[in-house]
C-alpha cells in the first residue's frame, strides 16, 4: 500500500548574526521536527496494520480444510438383495402317544412315505382291556333291567312307578356313556399319520413303554413326520429393504448343495413385523418339491429383484456417515449468503451442517433418502467428510456431479 503524504514546508532563516536571535528560536524548531517524526511514526504504522490484516484475512482462508461438494439426484432405483434362506419343510410334526401303554408293533420306519390316516402304530393297555371288559358286563346287566321295567310299565303301569323306570334308563345311558369313553381310550392306542408326508424319525422300539403325551409333555414321542412336498423358504429382511418386500416379489434361487439349479420364484408370505431383537422380518417362499430334491435344513442364496415405486433422491454412498446407527449427510451452505454468481471452481467458503437421514435402497453407487433435510439444489460433501464437523468452516469445490 503507497500512503501519499503532503508536508509543509518548512522555511528557515539564518541571519549572519547569530548573537543576535531570540534564545527560544531553537527550542521552536526542536518541537516542530519532533511533530513531523510522530506523524511519520503513526501513518507508517497504520500502513503495516493495513498490511497484516489482509495478509491474516488470506492466510485464514488458505488454512481452511477443502472438500467436495454434489448436488443429489433424483432417479428411480433398480435394485437386487441377495440374503441367506433357510429350507423347512411345509408341515412337520411328532406324534405322542394320548394313552399310556406299550408299542404292540409299529408299520413304517425312517424314509418310508404315509398318507393321513394310515396306522403307524398299535400301542397296547391291559387295564384299558379290562376296564372294557368289566363295562360291556355292567351295560349288559343294566341294559337288561331297563328293558324288563319298561316292558312291564308299558304293559301294567300299576306294578311298576315311572319313577323306577326313569332310574334304570338313567343307569342303562351311564353305562352306555362309560364303555364309549373306554372305547376311545381303545382307539387312542393306534396311532395316525395326520397328514401325507416322509417318516424322518423313529424313536420308540417293539416293547418299549410310552407315556400319555397330553399331561406329560416331556414324554418321548414315537415319530417324526415332515411335509416335503412343498418346501418353505424362510428368508429374514433387514429393517432398511423391509418397505420393498411384498407379497409377489420376484425372486431367484441358489442352493449350494445342487449346483447348476436356479430356481424362480416369488413371496409367498410376509410376517410384516419386525423380530424386536434382530430387527429382520420374516418372509416365505413357497417351492414345490415333488422330487424331494431339497431337503428341509439346506441353505439358500435368495436374490431379491426389488425397485422403488417412485423417482426419489439420491445421493453417492461416499456422501454418508454414520455414528451409533445414525445415518447423516453433511451439507454446505456459502458464509455470504446474498453473494450471487459464485465461482465454485476456485472454491467458496461455506458453512457445514450435520444432516441426519434414514435411508432406503442401496446401490453399488447411490443410496435412496426416505427423509432428511436435503434438497435437489443442496450441496452435499462427498469428498473430505473426515474434515468436516457441524459449523465449521471449509473451502468448498465442485465434485463429478456438481
Amino acid at each position: 500500500m503507497k500512503i501519499k503524504i503532503n508536508l509543509p514546508q518548512i522555511r528557515l532563516r539564518r541571519t549572519l548574526n547569530s548573537a543576535t536571535q531570540s534564545p527560544f528560536m531553537g527550542f521552536g524548531l526542536a518541537k516542530q521536527k519532533c511533530s513531523l517524526f510522530v506523524l511519520m511514526a503513526l501513518l507508517s504504522f497504520g500502513a503495516c496494520h493495513s498490511s497484516d490484516d489482509g495478509k491474516k484475512e488470506n492466510q485464514s482462508i488458505t488454512n481452511l480444510p477443502s472438500v467436495l461438494v454434489a448436488q443429489p439426484q433424483i432417479r428411480g432405483f433398480q435394485n437386487s438383495i441377495s440374503l441367506a434362506g433357510e429350507a423347512m419343510a411345509n408341515q412337520e410334526v411328532k406324534t405322542y402317544a394320548m394313552e399310556d401303554g406299550y408299542v404292540k408293533m409299529w408299520r413304517y420306519d425312517i424314509g418310508d412315505l404315509v398318507k393321513r390316516g394310515q396306522v403307524l402304530a398299535v400301542l397296547a393297555n391291559p387295564e384299558i382291556m379290562e376296564e372294557q371288559e368289566k363295562a360291556k358286563a355292567e351295560l349288559e346287566g343294566d341294559a337288561a333291567i331297563y328293558n324288563r321295567l319298561e316292558s312291564v310299565y308299558k304293559k301294567t303301569p300299576e306294578l311298576v312307578p315311572l319313577e323306577q323306570v326313569d332310574e334304570a334308563k338313567a343307569k342303562y345311558g351311564s353305562a352306555v356313556a362309560a364303555l364309549d369313553a373306554i372305547n376311545s381310550k381303545i382307539n387312542y392306542l393306534t396311532i395316525t399319520a395326520p397328514f401325507d408326508g416322509i417318516i424322518t424319525n423313529r424313536y420308540v422300539d417293539t416293547g418299549a413303554v410310552v407315556q400319555n403325551g397330553l399331561d406329560r409333555p416331556a414324554t418321548e414321542p414315537l415319530f417324526k413326520i415332515q411335509d416335503i412336498s412343498i418346501i418353505r423358504l424362510n428368508v429374514s429382511i433387514p429393517e432398511v429393504n423391509s418397505p420393498y418386500i411384498t407379497k409377489g416379489t420376484p425372486v431367484n434361487i441358489t442352493f449350494q448343495d445342487l449346483p447348476n439349479t436356479v430356481i424362480n420364484g416369488t413371496v409367498s408370505r410376509i410376517a410384516y413385523g419386525l423380530n424386536e431383537e434382530t430387527k429382520t422380518m420374516l418372509v416365505q417362499i413357497d417351492l414345490s418339491n415333488k422330487e424331494h430334491t431339497i431337503h428341509p435344513g439346506m441353505f439358500a442364496n435368495v436374490n431379491f429383484n426389488i425397485s422403488s415405486a417412485d423417482s426419489t433422491i439420491s445421493v453417492p454412498n461416499q456422501a454418508i456417515g454414520s455414528y451409533e446407527q445414525q445415518s447423516f449427510i453433511y451439507k454446505v451452505t456459502p458464509v455470504d449468503s446474498t453473494a450471487t454468481n459464485l465461482n465454485w471452481n476456485n472454491g467458496v467458503k461455506c458453512i457445514v451442517k450435520k444432516v441426519n437421514v434414514k435411508l432406503g435402497i442401496r446401490t453399488s453407487d447411490y443410496c435412496q433418502l426416505k427423509y432428511g433435510d436435503i434438497k435437489p439444489v443442496d450441496k452435499i460433501v462427498i469428498s473430505g467428510n473426515a474434515q468436516c464437523a457441524d459449523g465449521s468452516l471449509v473451502i468448498a469445490k465442485p465434485g463429478k456431479s456438481l
